[in-house]
């Protein structure tokens, strides 16, 4: 906890960051209360909130490094297998489903990065991979195509402005992270909203 707190007071210095956690605070406030009135359950909002939180820090990580800490991914995995333990013992009758939409999620937003990185010699890093199974077993089999899809569509558009504006070259790298959090909180306002 103390380095924890160490490398938040660190990261502070960046004006970046500072920005960062102020837009993810609001946004934070703005689903908590949609997702008590859209009546989630406690639960289920903890382990929205947790990923979103989580997913800030990756964007962070990956922002300034390129990388996506193995340490933080099992942290969330682990948050969420807890948080999933706890709703399948509230909702007895839904916990095969909520088990199998999981596990068909990690699959699919793994498998799909998977094939990916291998087919392009790496065109995305393996973190990515990583990341993209873990959010699958958060968000479901249902909503990891659409963050998918939202994550693509964001990292696109930017790619598309940044080439235009000449920040950036075709050859150039960019991090993913940042996008996955864009497309995932994206998702969680098209549920929210009843939009999916």
């Amino acid at each position: 906890m103390k380095s924890m707190g160490k490398w938040l007071k660190m990261q502070w210095i960046y004006k970046e960051f500072r920005i960062l956690v102020m837009g993810m605070l609001s946004i934070t406030a703005m689903l908590g209360i949609k997702f008590y009135f859209f009546e989630f359950g406690i639960l289920k909002t903890f382990r929205y909130l947790i990923l979103l939180w989580c997913l800030t820090a990756a964007a962070w990580i990956d922002y300034r490094s390129r990388k996506i800490p193995n340490i933080l991914l099992l942290v969330l995995l682990l948050c969420g297998a807890a948080v999933l333990t706890g709703e399948c013992l509230c909702c007895g009758e839904y916990a095969v489903e909520l088990l199998f939409s999981s596990a068909m999620g990690f699959l699919t937003g793994g498998g799909i990065f998977l094939m990916y990185y291998l087919f392009t010699g790496g065109g995305i890093g393996a973190g990515d991979v990583k990341l993209f199974a873990v959010l699958g077993y958060y968000l479901g089999a249902v909503y990891i195509l659409t963050a998918l899809f939202l994550t693509v569509l964001t990292a696109a558009f930017y790619s598309v402005a940044a080439l235009l504006t000449k920040k950036a070259t075709l050859k150039q790298e960019i991090p993913f992270a940042p996008f996955v959090l864009a497309g995932t909180v994206l998702t969680m306002m098209l549920e929210v909203w009843d939009v999916l």
